[in-house]
């Protein structure tokens, strides 16, 4: 009881911090106390929702104190296409003017985010495409199919049109089908801008070395600077979603259950495996990946597949509905099908791996004891083989049934009664039977008609 005291007090105290970590962190330089505010937000690393969360969370607040405007620090290779869907959106919609700055490379999903924006600059040697999208199945990747790519350069092209740059630019960063442009691109070939032909073709206002040089092209050399940070609650929550992090907790929160019921007992293991748990649907929750429906489904497809286990004899509908509820939240929680399937096909590999490691290591640690029947059954202490041909005399004698045959039953031949099986055929009770067959310890009988 102490142990379990302590460990809640740690879980408490676990909440707390993370409750203060999720305020917005002050960090910001001024870099001048006169004029208008402008707003630094970093677009860096993978496109996925908990950045999405962090962008719409900066563009509210930018709203909200009528900040001057908002500029992209972008350098991306891209990421998940429904987050940057949400982000383009979210910059579409805003009143605030926003500026792309890409700082190395605005690829794929970044592409997208950068276009939405009201204005473009890039950095010498910086670049801008290459948006086809793509599905990862286990370890190969593959081109999404057409329809997916028709959608994703419609996202494209309704951007440049909002933001009046070129359509046709915009879509030749996705689909490869779109009509060839001379000096720049073949028919077949995904268009990436270099920082020079994006400004020859008017897709970037200017190629500038510096944030400075950005200031002076919006005329706010003299606003002060703020760089948006995320608060240490949405940094968790990026790394707690991350796909190999994401389905490690998955994996090990449930071995550690597994191994908790079934063979040492409710312990420290059974909390450990609940933390990955609360982690793994916490992470997802926090960066709006996921809500309390996916958490919901999944906990009902948990229950059910308990009660089929513990409770409810055999396997028919409650265990079915038990694991489709669970793969329903899953799906959602990992946000898609494509993204889904892959991932538990990464925990299904990972699973395989923990059953080798524990059918090796189980012998040894004496993890399965439990489950092995040590004891010597000698006839010294009583116990007797069973007679193979102990049953051979009732072939063909007749008897009468005690209970139904359905088709398993008791028959009375004599003064004794015997379990049986009919030959397929249902046999109510108190109906002749005569024995067909015996093998062994099993009895088979038929009715006897007329």
């Amino acid at each position: 009881m102490g142990r379990f005291y302590r460990l809640a007090g740690l879980l408490c105290l676990l909440f707390i911090a993370l409750t203060f970590a999720a305020f917005p962190a002050n960090a910001q330089s001024a870099i001048s106390g006169k004029g208008e505010t402008v707003l630094v937000v970093p677009i860096t690393g993978n496109i996925d929702s908990g950045l999405s969360f962090f962008l719409q969370r900066m563009i509210r607040r930018a709203e909200r104190e009528n900040i001057k405007a908002v500029i992209l620090e972008v350098n991306s290779n891209g990421g998940l296409v429904d987050a940057a869907q949400e982000m383009k959106d979210a910059l579409l919609r805003s009143g605030i003017t926003t500026v792309g700055y890409v700082k190395g490379r605005a690829l794929s999903a970044a592409a997208l985010i950068t276009i939405s924006c009201h204005r473009i600059f890039m950095e010498p040697g910086s670049e801008m495409g290459a948006a086809t999208p793509i599905k990862i199945m286990g370890t190969s990747i593959q081109a999404a199919e057409a329809k997916f790519v028709s959608a994703f350069r419609g996202e494209f092209e309704s951007a440049a049109e909002a933001r009046k740059r070129p359509k046709t630019l915009a879509a030749s960063m996705v689909d490869k089908e779109v009509d060839a442009i001379p000096g720049l691109r073949k028919r077949g070939e995904i268009l990436t801008l270099t920082s020079e032909s994006a400004l020859q073709h008017g897709f970037c206002d200017a190629v500038v070395t510096s944030l400075d040089g950005v200031l002076r092209r919006l005329n706010l050399e003299q606003a002060t600077i703020e760089r948006a940070e995320p608060t240490s609650g949405e940094r968790i929550a990026r790394w707690l979603t991350h796909p190999n992090v994401s389905v490690l907790l998955f994996t090990i929160g449930f071995w550690c259950l597994v191994l908790e019921f079934l063979v040492f007992g409710w312990g420290l293991l059974g909390w450990f495996g609940l933390v990955c748990f609360a982690l793994f649907f916490g992470g997802h929750l926090f960066a709006y990946m996921a809500g309390f429906e996916a958490v919901l489904l999944f906990g009902i497809g948990l229950l059910l597949l308990l009660a089929e286990i513990f409770i409810i004899p055999g396997f028919g509908i409650t265990g079915i509905a038990g694991i489709g509820a669970m793969c329903a939240g899953l799906v959602i929680t990992f946000g898609g099908i494509y993204t889904a399937v892959y991932s538990i096909a990464k925990i299904m590999a990972l699973s395989i791996v923990m059953i080798v490691v524990l059918y090796n290591l189980g012998p040894k640690l004496k993890l399965f004891d439990r489950f092995v029947l040590k004891e010597a059954m000698t006839t010294e202490a009583g116990f007797v083989a069973v007679d193979g041909h102990a049953f051979d005399k009732l072939l063909h004698m007749e008897g009468t049934t005690v209970s139904t045959c359905r088709p398993a039953g008791i028959v009375r031949i004599g003064p004794d009664k015997f379990d049986v099986t009919s030959d397929g055929e249902f046999i109510e009770r108190g109906k002749p039977i005569t024995v067909i067959a015996v093998e062994g310890t099993k009895i088979v009988v038929r009715e006897v008609k007329g």
